[in-house]
């Protein structure tokens, strides 16, 4: 598990609009080009069966993997109010695959656990470059530990970790 004892996670003042990085979109436009142009060589060669499915496909895959989508959001500030060692917050962002995983993972509304986009926060933004940046994706914070990359073991642990902690155990 790659926690640390952080306990001064802050957020001072940042940026008025958050701001998606332009290589959030090197994986969607690859996804959309190779996807498209490997139906367009099915469409020229009459497979049309074969190029249309796979022309929605890339274009399902090149959304899904893009920052265009959204997902479940909380504000970072929100988010701190509410931190302690029995909830998570989950900084994440739309087309990382660790941030994938996990959301797959941990799916639906769960009071125990807060995601927060950082294309969409700048609070988030700023908290997530302090602690290394996009490759530190997704970042749990769970009390006063955080991880950085956090797979779902480490979640998982960390969430036991400050049940007992909550429990005195």
């Amino acid at each position: 598990m790659a926690a640390s004892d952080d306990s001064d996670v802050s957020t001072g003042p940042a940026a008025d609009h958050p701001r998606t990085p332009v290589t959030a979109w090197l994986r969607p436009v690859l996804v959309l080009l190779g996807g498209m142009a490997v139906a367009a060589l099915l469409a020229w060669n009459d497979q049309l069966i074969l190029a249309v499915p796979l022309a929605l496909l890339t274009l399902l895959m090149a959304y899904w993997t893009s920052p265009l989508r959204s997902g479940p959001h909380t504000s970072l500030r929100q988010a701190l109010e509410q931190r302690g060692d029995t909830v998570a917050i989950i900084l994440w962002a739309p087309g990382n695959p660790l941030s994938a995983r996990m959301q797959t993972a941990i799916r639906g509304q769960r009071p125990d656990v807060l995601w927060v986009n950082v294309y969409q926060d700048p609070d988030g933004r700023k908290l997530l470059d302090e602690h290394g940046g996009t490759g530190s994706l997704p970042l749990v914070i769970v009390g006063r530990d955080v991880a950085r990359a956090a797979t779902v073991g480490d979640l998982l642990d960390m969430q036991e970790a400050g049940r007992k902690r909550a429990t005195g155990g």
